[in-house]
Order: C-alpha cells, then structure tokens, then sequence
C-alpha cells in the first residue's frame, strides 16, 4: 500500500477529482518511490552503522510519517501536470509551486523528528530506532 490515497489529495485539493480525471490511484506507488529513493539517498547512509553491508529495507518504515510529504509530492510531481495548461496565471501551475514548496518543508520536518524504522523488525519503533542522524554531524 502506498503512502498516500486520493483520499488525502482531496482532504488537501477537495475537488481534485472533479477536474476531469477521476483517480490518481497511479501515481502513489510512484510518490512513494521517490520517497524511498530519497531516503535511501539522504537518510540510510547516515542511519547504518560503519561495516553494516544491509541495504534499507522500505517495509520497515513507518508508512504514516510520510503520508503528508507524498500527497504533497503526487499533487506537485505528478497530478497537477496533468492538469495545467502552462500558461501565465493558471491556477495549476500555481499551485505546482506550492506543493513543492510544501513537500521539501516536510521532509525537512520528518527528517528533523526521526524517520520511524523498525531496525530490529519487532513491530516497534523504539526512540533508538528513531534516532535522529543529523547532516553535518561527524559519525565515529
């Protein structure tokens, strides 16, 4: 199941799909796999410890600390193209703005908080497992 549904675009957008196309169920697998690309970039290599040869494993995620930053990333990246004409003033192409804006926002604020990962696949997250790796802070 992806991180986010249509569900949430409209908690957001509430007549996204009343603009002529009817389900983005698509694009979520897709937001999702961003996300994970991402972390894996930003995050994993900063999470492992030194000598740990185990890549990310995604079901171990907490898939409702990024539901917010996916629907913001499906509107931005992948709905609201569609639905723009790309002219000056159009209310799409603003909003296109927005949602990245807003997306780059929360994941700074996920990062910032812990990202959720289940390290020792118990079924909990403990405050170890949610440690917080900062950017510039020197690992030993």
């Amino acid at each position: 199941m992806a991180f986010s549904s249509d569900a949430d675009l409209v908690k957001l957008v509430p007549d996204i799909l009343q603009l002529g196309i009817t389900s983005f169920s698509n694009e979520h697998p897709k937001a999702q796999a961003d996300i994970e690309r991402d972390l894996r970039i930003k995050w994993w290599p900063r999470k492992r410890r030194s000598g740990d040869t185990e890549e990310m494993d995604n079901n171990k995620l907490t898939d409702a600390q990024f539901t917010q930053a996916a629907s913001f990333l499906v509107l931005w990246m992948y709905v609201l193209p569609k639905l723009t004409n790309w002219v000056d003033n159009d209310r799409f192409l603003e909003m296109i703005d927005f949602y990245k804006a807003r997306y780059g926002e929360e994941m700074e604020a996920v990062y910032g908080d812990g990202i959720e990962y289940d390290l020792d696949g118990d079924g909990t997250v403990t405050d170890l497992e949610k440690e917080f790796i900062g950017v510039n802070r020197l690992n030993r």
